[in-house]
């Protein structure tokens, strides 16, 4: 996310740790273990024998994608899958290797592996959220009796306590947490639909494949594919524009608070002017309201990729992979900086 070539701006709106989720290394070692799942299926299903999946297990484990010759190729299919199957079958000697990937199509894998991806974002965003409820709550038992003027429509209103003010941080960001696992439940699917959805290609043994993949990968079959209903990410990316607004909300408070001066707020590590040395500048309040802005706006790009056509959209899918990752580093930053800011008070309102 930084913008053009100018990378100063990547400190200011990436997230390494949750970028890593969407690393090449983190999609292949996705198809990995999805082509390892469903050889244990179709060896529960009867479809290979157990030692022949077992071989070809033990051979997956051990191959190296070409990531360069899997990118190059991506230009022309639109999607990595077809020349990863291609380099892995010609890795494998088994007999069986015929075998390999049956029943599953691309967006079998690309799917599973996004989900992957959103269940370790999942753990990240849920111990940051919760050190940053930490962090409120500490700053409501030290400053929260503290007085503060009440503004409504940018006008002041009544005086009331600090501990007003925190808490319309803190109770959505709570909300937010307490939804985590249900959000989980809903983005925890695997997807297997084969070539157009209906696992045709597996006949009546589908079920059985379907949930032995599912239990080898930790998710759950939902008992059909998903392939053009986008429920699953659309519902991660909608919790992350909320959680990135409630987080831009606080940020955008914090700099009114820091214009009305020290009777409301004071903050350390501002930013500095290269005009005007007496400034202190609320960098971090600032790019919270940025971050949320820049979720809102990429939120509506997964709601555009929500419409595929027919059976299968590359156009929408391919939307979905340039938003999703950008709107979970974007929550990510969001949180560290969050954390970083409500850190920096050293005084919220007047004591009474």
């Amino acid at each position: 996310m930084k913008a053009g070539g100018q990378r100063w701006t990547a400190v200011l709106f990436t997230d390494n740790e949750i970028a890593e989720r969407f690393s090449d290394d983190a999609l292949f070692a996705s198809f990995c273990r999805f082509e390892q799942a469903l050889l244990k299926g179709l060896a529960k299903a009867g479809l290979v024998t157990c030692d022949d999946a077992t071989h070809l297990i033990e051979q997956i484990a051990g191959f190296q994608p070409d990531g360069p010759a899997i990118a190059e190729a991506g230009i022309r299919d639109g999607v990595p899958v077809p020349e990863y199957v291609r380099q892995l079958r010609a890795h494998v000697t088994s007999p069986a290797k015929a075998m390999l990937h049956h029943g599953a199509t691309s967006q079998d894998l690309m799917d599973t592996a996004t989900v992957e991806a959103l269940v370790g974002v999942n753990g990240i965003l849920a111990k940051r959220l919760e050190t940053l409820l930490g962090l409120l709550a500490q700053l409501s038992a030290r400053d929260g009796s503290n007085d503060l003027q009440a503004i409504t429509r940018m006008q002041p209103a009544i005086p009331f306590h600090a501990t007003g003010r925190i808490a319309t941080w803190r109770q959505p960001l709570q909300s937010l947490f307490d939804r985590l696992p249900e959000l989980g439940n809903q983005t925890r699917l695997l997807q297997f639909g084969g070539a157009v959805g209906d696992l045709q290609a597996l006949g009546g043994n589908a079920g059985i494949v379907a949930e032995t993949i599912a239990f080898e990968l930790d998710l759950r079959w939902p008992g059909h594919s998903w392939h053009s209903a986008r429920s699953p990410v659309l519902a991660h990316a909608n919790w992350m524009s909320e959680l990135t607004g409630t987080l831009g909300k606080i940020g955008h408070d914090v700099a009114l608070m820091a214009l009305r001066g020290d009777q409301d707020i004071s903050i350390s590590g501002g930013g500095s002017s290269s005009a005007m040395p007496h400034k202190q500048n609320p960098v971090t309040a600032e790019r919270l309201v940025t971050l949320a802005r820049f979720n809102a706006t990429l939120v509506s790009g997964m709601h555009h990729a929500q419409v595929h056509e027919l059976e299968r959209s590359g156009a929408a899918w391919m939307l979905e992979w340039m938003t999703l990752p950008q709107m979970c580093e974007t929550a990510g930053a969001g949180l560290t900086a969050a954390s970083a800011l409500i850190g920096s008070i050293k005084k919220m309102g007047k004591p009474a």
